[in-house]
Order: C-alpha cells, then sequence, then structure tokens
C-alpha cells in the first residue's frame, strides 16, 4: 500500500508539471540542465524572440488579436541543435499550429525556422533540444 501511495503521488506531480508548462516556449527536458549563464541567455533570447521576431511574424501573417472571441494564436513545436561555436546549426519544426487554419501555411513554418537559425549564442554550446515557440491561449 505504501509503494502505492508513492506512485500515485509521483505521477500526480508529473502530469501537474506537464499541465504547467503547456502555454509557455519552453525547453523541454533540458532546461534543469542549463548552467545559470544559459538559462540566463536563453530567458534573454525568448523575450527577444517573442518581442522582435513573433511580432513580424504576426505582421508578416496579418494576426492582429490573439484572444479566445476571436484566437488567431499560432506557434511552433521546433527541434535545434547548437554547434561548439555557439551557431544554431538545425532548427528544423516538428508541430505547429494556427488557430482556425488548417493545414497551417508552410511558409510560417519556415520562417518559424528561419527566426532561430540567425540566433548565436555565447554560452549555449552543444545543445540539441525541442523548444516551443509562439503563444496558445486555452480557448
Amino acid at each position: 500500500m505504501k509503494n502505492f501511495c508513492i506512485f500515485l503521488c509521483v505521477m500526480t506531480l508529473l502530469q501537474l508539471n506537464v499541465k504547467a508548462q503547456q502555454d509557455t516556449a519552453y525547453v523541454y527536458q533540458v532546461y534543469q540542465f542549463f548552467s545559470d549563464a544559459e538559462k540566463t541567455e536563453w530567458t534573454a533570447f525568448q523575450n527577444n524572440w517573442n518581442y522582435f521576431d513573433y511580432t513580424e511574424l504576426k505582421k508578416k501573417y496579418h494576426i492582429k488579436e490573439l484572444n479566445c472571441k476571436n484566437c488567431e494564436s499560432f506557434y511552433a513545436e521546433l527541434y535545434i541543435e547548437i554547434d561548439a561555436l555557439g551557431k544554431v546549426t538545425l532548427a528544423e519544426c516538428k508541430r505547429a499550429s494556427r488557430c482556425g487554419i488548417q493545414p497551417m501555411d508552410k511558409a510560417l513554418y519556415t520562417d518559424f525556422e528561419a527566426s532561430v537559425k540567425k540566433q548565436t549564442f555565447k554560452s549555449l554550446k552543444n545543445k540539441k533540444f525541442i523548444i516551443r515557440l509562439g503563444h496558445v491561449l486555452k480557448c
């Protein structure tokens, strides 16, 4: 019975962790292994990407509002590889979605990839991970 209770607690905590990360730009699995400098650099990249690149993508694809009444949300999950020099060598879109539009325009996939490929990091080197960039509403 004791082992069952421990198992139940662990499974509950895992589910809470997954739910907490669904609507944010996040790094799967590896973020907790980043050094403080890497976390700082990644957070700065996310903030800059959301402010500049995401804004440009919204303008380019005529997306004006992100709300539950007329949701035009979009996001992409990208597999990223960073080499020993800190250059993003691969940014491959694994999954993407734009509310209300199916299938999503292939050009938007390409633009997500290009916006990340231009990045060079100083602290993040020799990393491979999957991230979600963009916004997802809980409509």
